[in-house]
């Protein structure tokens, strides 16, 4: 039973994390980055518990009121240690970023203290991990994941603004987290852990929506700025922007060419994408040593398009890019639009109507095919 314990205090929350970073569909988050905030966030666990449990063993608080107040307040600081110095990075691109980032915190700080938990009761291991790994859990990764959030934004604000919006995401996590705890040690009704649980899920919802708003965002970035100035054509740019049906527009190349193609394939298609969203970075950042960053990083990432183009080879680049997205030509959707003005025009308005059109035209055909049959006949 307290392998279970163990099993469900970690293996539960590092699926809630890969479940978040799915949602990240241009993988701006990368993977060995998220390893490494799930470690920073372990660091901020040990430091936390050395913080917390030495203002309690000098009587400078009262254990409920660290609790309630002091660890919230020092535990979000800690785990959004690693979140400062990441959005100041070349590779950072977005808020989505600082979403997974802090989410990723947020669970290795959450795993480490279900251990502690669970080491301090054996008995009721599996039930305490089990409460913990959507209710608690949930909150350290949520309010971690709104800080990253608002640290992402604020890498596009000049000073002193950027320094508010920092601020007030970190103000906004600790309040959350203050709410939190209180709730968690007043309420004593049987409810409780519906009440905690509710919290987590909708922690985790807010973050999810977030995630999907900047992603609506990141396509209308890469549709105004990925082009020919990065050597993307315009069918691949398309294809970037419909990253959300990739596997289905994949199909036909999947079947030719194998799934390991069409995994290059895609990957080709991110690498597009980061650089689309990296081009619009540029005009929104104000900081020119970050500009200069931000370019070298567009350079690395035109570099790396172009390895993987002579990985896919020549034929599967040409397939590719006739493999073109429904209703994404505005040249086809203009005439589209056109013809139906025409069709559905009302012979009120004085206007021709294509069908009347069509229909007059075959008419007078057939009137004049009689016509000549009957003189041959005579």
């Amino acid at each position: 039973m307290q392998i279970l314990a163990y099993l469900i205090a970690s293996v539960i929350p590092l699926l809630s994390l890969y479940l978040i970073y799915k949602r990240d569909l241009y993988k701006t988050g990368e993977f060995t980055t998220i390893l490494i905030c799930v470690v920073a966030g372990v660091v901020a666990f040990q430091a936390a518990g050395l913080f917390n449990g030495t203002v309690i063993r000098q009587g400078w608080l009262e254990r409920m009121d660290v609790i309630r107040y002091a660890a919230p307040i020092i535990e979000e600081i800690l785990k959004g240690l690693v979140l400062w110095i990441l959005v100041r990075q070349p590779k950072f691109t977005y808020f989505i970023e600082g979403a997974v980032y802090g989410f990723a915190a947020g669970i290795g700080f959450a795993i480490f203290e279900n251990i502690q938990y669970i080491q301090a009761s054996p008995n009721a291991g599996f039930a305490i991990a089990a409460s913990r790994v959507i209710s608690t859990n949930l909150i350290h990764a949520t309010t971690c994941g709104l800080l990253g959030i608002a640290l992402g934004l604020a890498r596009f604000e000049r000073l002193p603004r950027q320094i508010l919006v920092s601020l007030a995401g970190l103000l906004v996590a600790m309040l959350l987290h203050i709410g939190f705890n209180n709730m968690v040690t007043r309420v004593n009704s049987g409810l409780l852990l519906v009440y905690a649980a509710t919290c987590g899920f909708i922690g985790v919802g807010v973050i999810a929506y977030a995630i999907r708003w900047g992603f609506k965002e990141e396509i209308n970035w890469i549709k105004d700025k990925l082009g020919m100035d990065d050597r993307v054509t315009q069918k691949e740019s398309q294809m970037v922007q419909r990253i959300e049906n990739m596997s289905e527009l994949l199909k036909p190349l999947t079947e030719r060419y194998g799934k390991k193609e069409a995994a290059k394939i895609e990957k080709l298609f991110i690498v597009q994408a980061r650089m689309g969203i990296q081009r619009k970075s540029l005009d929104k950042l104000g900081d020119e040593r970050m500009k200069r960053s931000v370019e070298k990083e567009i350079h690395k990432l035109r570099d790396e398009m172009e390895k993987i183009r002579k990985e896919i080879g020549t034929y599967a680049m040409l397939q590719l890019r006739h493999t073109i997205p429904e209703d994404v030509s505005p040249v086809w959707g203009k005439l589209e639009l056109a013809i139906q003005e025409r069709m559905s025009a009302p012979q009120t308005t004085g206007k021709a109507n294509l069908w009347d059109n069509l229909k007059s035209r075959q008419e007078e055909q057939k009137k004049s095919a009689a016509e000549q049959k009957q003189e041959s006949e005579s």
